[in-house]
């Protein structure tokens, strides 16, 4: 990450700052992505980026591997007011800095209103970029926006079956808020804070990435 994304997301929740959007960086393979808020222009690349999800990733994303996005999901992506409901999209850039189809990864939070301090996040990254750190860069960007929102914790769910991650948030400081029988629900506190666990981000993308 660098300097200034460090500084804002550090700043976020204190300055009411807006993250600035676009940014640009560079993966570990040398090529270069940016980062922007996700609209309803973006359709065609959002279905595309989509079906660049494995059937495994869609499964750990959804809890169902569904053969294509439905679109009452697609809508509710694009369709988001800045606040309470909020889409961060990735894409390639090439060497001239034009952005390339398809959408490859997505980070966005919902709450019911802007008095709730508590947000439902999601991510989700096409296969061929998993393991280069951009989840963690779409998780970052998200929280710092969602700081400067007025949102103060991030809800996860685990399936029910996987007591490691269970521990790990436990470990992290997550709160355990709900049980349905299937999938045990946590509150993570996303505030910057001297008090606040060392890898909390790391511990929640892990169980939004499938490690349920």
């Amino acid at each position: 990450m660098d300097r200034t994304e460090i500084d804002i997301a550090r700043n976020a929740g204190r300055t009411g700052e807006t993250p600035t959007l676009p940014c640009r960086y560079e993966l570990p393979d040398g090529r270069q992505l940016e980062l922007n808020f996700l609209g309803p222009l973006d359709r065609d690349d959002l279905l595309a980026g989509f079906a660049g999800l494995s059937t495994r990733s869609r499964y750990l994303r959804f809890f169902s591997a569904m053969p294509e996005l439905p679109d009452f999901m697609t809508n509710g992506l694009l369709n988001t007011d800045g606040k309470n409901h909020v889409a961060i999209c990735a894409r390639l850039v090439n060497t001239e800095g034009t952005r390339l189809p398809p959408i490859v990864g997505v980070a966005r939070y919902f709450r019911a209103s802007a008095a709730n301090h508590m947000a439902e996040p999601a991510i989700a990254v096409v296969d061929d970029l998993h393991g280069l750190g951009l989840a963690k860069r779409l998780l970052r960007r998200l929280s710092a926006v969602a700081r400067s929102n007025g949102i103060t914790h991030f809800r996860a769910q685990v399936l029910y079956s996987n007591s490691r991650m269970h521990k790990i948030l436990i470990g992290a400081g997550a709160q355990f808020e709900d049980d349905d029988g299937e999938v045990l629900t946590y509150s993570i506190d996303i505030r910057k804070s001297v008090d606040a666990p060392r890898g909390v981000l790391a511990r929640l993308l892990a169980a939004m990435q499938g490690q349920r």
